[in-house]
């Protein structure tokens, strides 16, 4: 069986979903197609917090270097548009289907992290002003439904009344039933087998049922499942930065404790994007904090994972948690490119693009990379320069140095959270030492001028055995694929 379309969208994530509608709404004659299990086993939309984050994301590191302050002002780009974006999809939608962006974010910065998370804070900060963005400080112990315990407790809080949350669920529900009235789009629960790629020349797709989906354009949307096509390919597949999974846990509460109406959240710290709580409803919370970069994509939550959110829960937002109910555990994989930047835009087989890497960004990006994308398929004017062409060299964001002094902050910062408990005099010094030597050798093993981000190091050094190899060869490739 066989299909024909102007475009076959792969992936159904909150990505894929906003591409194919920026198609349709760009150019209502076009016949898209979005394809995808039904269940997105391994996707990061479902089990996403869906925080708008555009300033709470914000670290010290990322505005630093050129790429990062570019995606911090794709993100400012992006928040723009979010109102609009979920007016057009309520406008087609009942009232019982229709969305709500939930506005207004906490942002604490408590005694339970290190140093890094203090420098984050600070660049938060600074990012609010550069941008002008509305804030203000306050008081953490007025912070309605906040009631950590004392060694926990925040010492600095400051709330940005314009960035807040969307719930993913209802997100991709409503995504679901636009697409299910539309003449133009067709969703095939299904994933996808295999690139039909013939000399050069690109033809469509195969899904693991046999159905050919015929196409001119394939927009990689899939997230972290895009590496598996990919690698189909060798010789495409070495020009591109390889995607990780970012694998993460989440859990949802029902409380008898008052809920925060708004977002709360930490800093970004401990190799992930730090603790949040997102209000649900008023009886239900969402919390996440755990990313870990692997090479296998989560597919069910972790023990370990579930019993640390737990921990956050009463002792970083609200001791009366003791008591809460669990509703369920999601877990969910964020793509991650070897260099942490996205893979936007054209390959070098005709018809062939690419829309994913984009690590804890993707759903909030996706008003913006959506309708660009559209805009460049369609041959018009795009929206903004894109540095992240797909088929390059791994961008360096930082130096080596400044790779190892990140990674010992984030090191710090696991151990606090895990309440490490070493000999107080001199331990500083000593973990500092410990965990420089870690990541000092962890990248001279690795003989490459490119600098992977201290995130992975984690990786790495639980299977020197395997990785130090791996990426040696994979730089090597990259390297010589490029000339």
């Amino acid at each position: 069986m066989s299909s024909s379309f102007d475009v076959v969208v792969v992936g159904n994530g909150a990505l894929g979903h906003a591409t194919a509608r920026a198609l349709i709404s760009a150019d209502p004659s076009l016949k898209v197609a979005v394809v995808g299990q039904a269940h997105r086993p391994t996707g990061a939309s479902p089990a996403s917090g869906a925080m708008l984050g555009t300033f709470g994301e914000v670290t010290a590191p990322l505005i630093r270097s050129h790429y990062g302050r570019t995606k911090v002002e794709l993100a400012v780009r992006a928040s723009h548009l979010w109102d609009e974006w979920v007016a057009g999809l309520n406008a087609e939608l009942p009232a019982e289907q229709r969305l709500e962006i939930k506005r207004g974010t906490f942002v604490i910065n408590n005694n339970l992290s290190g140093q890094i998370e203090d420098e984050n804070y600070t660049a938060i900060i600074a990012t609010l002003r550069k941008y002008e963005e509305k804030w203000e400080e306050v008081d953490p112990a007025a912070i309605p439904g906040l009631q950590p315990a004392a060694d926990s407790r925040p010492l600095r809080a400051l709330f940005i009344p314009r960035e807040g949350t969307v719930d993913s669920g209802r997100l991709l529900a409503a995504y679901g039933a636009v697409a299910g009235r539309s003449q133009r789009l067709r969703v095939v629960e299904d994933g996808v087998r295999t690139l039909r790629i013939n000399n050069g020349k690109l033809e469509g797709v195969e899904t693991l049922g046999g159905e050919v989906l015929n196409g001119s354009h394939v927009v990689l949307a899939a997230g972290i499942g895009t590496q598996g096509l990919l690698d189909q390919h060798p010789a495409l597949a070495q020009r591109i930065p390889r995607l990780f999974a970012g694998g993460g846990t989440s859990v949802l509460l029902e409380a008898d404790v008052p809920i925060t109406p708004h977002v709360v959240r930490t800093p970004n710290r401990a190799f992930a994007c730090g603790l949040h709580a997102v209000p649900r409803s008023e009886r239900t919370v969402y919390v996440g904090a755990t990313n870990h970069i692997t090479p296998r994509p989560f597919e069910r939550a972790n023990v370990s994972d579930m019993y640390f959110l737990l921990e956050c829960a009463m002792d970083q937002l609200h001791q009366g948690h003791q008591s809460s109910r669990l509703v369920t555990w999601n877990s969910g994989n964020r793509p991650v490119s070897i260099d942490g930047c996205p893979l936007i835009g054209p390959t070098s087989v005709s018809g062939l693009w690419m829309l994913t890497g984009t690590y804890r960004d993707g759903l909030h990006l996706s008003p913006l990379l959506a309708q660009d994308m559209a805009r460049r398929i369609l041959g018009r004017e795009p929206l903004y320069e894109n540095l992240f062409a797909p088929e390059r060299q791994p961008i360096c964001t930082r130096t080596r140095e400044e790779a190892i002094e990140e990674g010992i902050r984030h090191y710090e910062a696991v151990g606090y959270e895990h309440r490490m408990t070493i000999p107080r005099v001199g331990w500083h010094v000593t973990f500092q030492r410990m965990y420089r030597n870690t990541l000092a050798s962890v990248y001279d093993a690795l003989e490459s001028d490119y600098v992977i981000p201290p995130e992975f190091v984690p990786m790495i050094d639980n299977d020197r055995k395997h990785w130090v190899p791996f990426l040696r060869e994979y730089y090597r490739n990259i390297k010589a694929a490029h000339g």
